[in-house]
């Protein structure tokens, strides 16, 4: 088990590619701190199945664009588990409006979800991770920030901060053994993707070399492969993991 004796924050971890991310870290051998901002019944589901897993699960309900949720969250599993190795900045939301349509409390709420959380959260466990000797940072970004795409311009212009902030967080906290990444994502089989029609979905799917969607555990596989000690010498880094659909 890649992940035996680690411990992990997968933040949105209630359902679609949180809860994937959630249990392939379990599975590898890693407690979970499992967290929702409003799902609860979700969130039960995905600590139960990581404790018959034979893994510690922690519930956590906060809205990690709030400064002082987040940092609460960070203390509740180092209370638990007595440190994070692992942090998993999941949690996002989209919003497929265009430019003229998308008001300023849209575009704050979106920013804020996708980008300012990862901001905070990274905060709130990089002081330990120093001072335990290590750790490890991956920030769910997407393809939308690296082209642009139907997702609406708040959504492509947080993704592509997340990236910017993925970099600037690599290279400050290196020296510490903190590594910190990105992974963008393009396409996931998950809810967040069925606002479009059936003429765009036609669309998507030609436009995917692969010729289908991900599957959320593709993306989690993933993650693995960054917490774990095939990812010792990544730092920086945007793994894409999309089907072909963008090759930068």
């Amino acid at each position: 088990m890649r992940l035996e004796g680690k411990t992990a924050i997968v933040t949105g971890s209630s359902r679609g590619l949180g809860r994937a991310i959630a249990l392939a870290i379990a599975r590898e051998g890693a407690d979970v701190l499992v967290n929702f901002a409003s799902r609860e019944e979700p969130a039960k589901e995905v600590a139960a199945a990581i404790e018959q897993l034979g893994r510690r699960a922690i519930l956590h309900r906060a809205d990690v664009s709030n400064g002082a949720q987040a940092r609460a969250m960070v203390q509740a599993a180092v209370a638990t588990f007595g440190r994070v190795d692992i942090l998993v900045n999941n949690a996002g939301i989209t919003l497929p409006k265009g430019l003229l349509e998308t008001s300023e409390a849209e575009w704050d709420r979106v920013l804020a979800v996708n980008l300012k959380s990862v901001f905070l959260c990274s905060q709130a466990v990089a002081e330990g991770m120093i001072a335990q000797g290590g750790g490890r940072i991956i920030n769910i970004a997407s393809t939308a920030g690296q082209t642009g795409s139907l997702s609406g311009p708040a959504y492509c212009a947080s993704k592509a901060g997340v990236e910017g902030l993925t970099k600037s967080l690599a290279r400050a906290f290196a020296r510490h053994n903190v590594l910190v990444n990105a992974i963008a994502p393009a396409l996931i089989d998950t809810e967040i993707l069925y606002w479009r029609t059936p003429e765009q979905w036609k669309t998507t799917l030609e436009s995917i070399p692969l010729k289908r969607l991900g599957d959320p555990n593709d993306l989690a596989e993933a993650v693995v492969f960054l917490a774990s000690n095939g990812g010792n010498f990544v730092t920086g880094a945007t793994l894409d993991v999309n089907g072909g659909l963008h090759m930068g």
